[in-house]
Formats: structure tokens, sequence, C-alpha cells
């Protein structure tokens, strides 16, 4: 957990230059959003963040914006495995009405919630990406990417899940979705999207380490296989080998090694004076030097020759 948190941090306190504050907290409202109704059906709107830095990011944005503040209220968590929760909310219902309103969210008419993805707030590109980061910061997680990798939303509407998956696959960015209770998960695995995904919400330190940290993976996985594959040759030419020296003691047993012919003598002889050499480095010991293939003929020969005695 501590990953996801230090990275919304520092991803709250990046500047703000090229973004779009309306798409951003539009973003947020979908991804961190209390919504309900109070005495005689008033709407009621509040945010809700596990970690404080995303907190002040939004309460700036939402004073910014609307020209007034949310209170802010830290909830201690009674479990020791939860933590703090921080909550935005409004003393006066007029200012949950209003954003509800300006994002045409509240239909004061039909006294109803519309939880669909309005387009008219993300026409441009730059209000999209802005979307995405205010819902990444809002309700999306990164595992430790040092573990595994990969980048979850838990929506619990199935057309902004729709929708995010739409958007995303603008960018290239490759998602599914799945049903995990009662939220719907849109989920980034794939390493080529995660770090498109953080280049698009400004996140570009860690894409950095998110590459380095694949770099080192491959790197190491690639290590491991070619040691893998070493041990693997080295024991196929030991029991190679074993098998050549067990025909040859068997011949020279019942037959004596003067039984084969000058080829073959020195094959043996060789095989004998270099118990776990590969085939390869045995052709060298021929005179004259010989190839593999000629190598391989005659210890086939022997073994053939053993197997008749």
């Amino acid at each position: 957990m501590q990953y996801i948190a230090d990275l919304k941090s520092t991803l709250s306190t990046s500047p703000s230059f090229g973004e779009s504050p309306i798409a951003e907290l539009y973003g947020f409202l979908h991804g961190a959003s209390s919504l309900s109704f109070i005495a005689q059906g008033r709407p009621n709107l509040s945010f809700v963040s596990d970690n404080a830095a995303v907190a002040r990011r939004y309460y700036g944005i939402i004073k910014d914006i609307f020209g007034y503040s949310p209170f802010l209220s830290v909830e201690k968590p009674k479990n020791i495995k939860k933590g703090t929760r921080y909550i935005l909310g409004f003393e006066d219902e007029l200012y949950s009405r209003e954003i509800l309103s300006f994002y045409n969210i509240f239909d004061p008419f039909e006294n109803a919630f519309d939880m669909d993805v309005d387009s008219f707030f993300l026409k441009e590109r730059i209000d999209k990406t802005s979307y995405l980061k205010g819902l990444f910061l809002g309700c999306g997680y990164m595992s430790p990417p040092k573990k595994t990798y990969h980048i979850q939303f838990n929506i619990n509407v199935a057309s902004r899940a729709q929708s995010l998956i739409e958007m995303l696959r603008l960018f290239d960015v490759k998602s599914n979705l799945t049903v995990r209770g009662d939220y719907i998960s849109v989920y980034i695995k794939n390493r080529e999207s995660i770090a498109i995904f953080f280049a698009l919400i400004g996140a570009h330190q860690a894409m950095l380490d998110f590459e380095n940290i694949l770099i080192y993976k491959d790197i190491r996985n690639d290590t491991m296989r070619l040691i893998k594959s070493e041990t693997a040759n080295i024991h196929k030419t030991i029991n190679s080998a074993d098998i050549q020296i067990k025909a040859i003691k068997k011949i020279e047993q019942h037959k004596g090694l003067n039984w084969l012919d000058q080829r073959l003598y020195e094959a043996a002889q060789l095989r004998l004076a270099h118990p776990t050499a590969p085939l390869s480095e045995l052709c060298e010991y021929f005179s004259p030097k010989i190839s593999r293939t000629a190598a391989y003929n005659r210890y086939k020969k022997i073994l053939s020759l053993a197997e008749d005695i």
C-alpha cells in the first residue's frame, strides 16, 4: 500500500500546468464521490480519500473552480488494518447541488442522479487525460511493480467502466473489465499500456521507475534462463560422456581398445583423457581436427559396437 500512497502523493503535488481542472475534478467525482439524499430529497455530495495529499489537492481545485471551500474531516479507523480517511463535504446543501448540477449529475426535476459519463466535459485530449488523472487519484490502484504490476480502477457503475475502457482505447491503452463483488473493476496489465497511462496522467517519474524495474526484471530473467540453459547443457554433456565412457570400458574389458580401428581408437582415448569435455571441445584434440558431426558419428559407432558385445 505504501507504493500507491507515495505515487498518489507525488502526483497530487505535481504542477497542474497543461491540465484541465474541471475535467480532473469530474474524474475525481466519478472515482471518489459519495452521493446521497438527505431530508426532503436534497442531494448531498462528499468526497472520500485515504490520502491526505489527494484531499488537499481537490480541496484547492473545488475552491478555485466554485469559489468556496469544502470542509475537511478526518476519520480515524477503528480497525488498525484500515487507514485514515479524509472526507471533503459541504455544510450548505446548495453547494452540493451546484457542483452536481454543473456536471449534469443531478436532475432537480426528476430528483435523481445521472451516473453516466457526460462527453461534454471530455471534448479535447487535455480533458480526457485530466479526467483519467482525477479518476486514478479517486479510485485507482497500482500494485508495486517489483512484485507484479497492474493498474486497477474500482468503479461501481457499469456505464462509467465501459466509458473508461473506450477512452483508454483512444490512447492505445489495453484494458479489461471484471466484476468483483459490488464493484466493477477496470484493470490494465499490459506493460506498455501501463507506461503509456502514466505518461498520460503526468506521472513521468513513475513511468521511468516502472520501466527501469521492468528492464531490471528482463535482465534478471534473461540471466536466469541463460544459467538454466547452460546448466542443462552441462548435465547433457556429462550424461553423454558418461555413456560413452561406459561403452569404451566395456569394449576395453572384453576386446581391448586395440580391437577398434585407428579412428575409433583415437576417439576412445580422447574421451577417456577428457571425460567432461563437450563434443565441440573434443573435436579440437583430434589430429587432424575433425568436425562435430564426424566426432558424433565416431562415438555413435563406439556405442553400437559396445551394444553388440
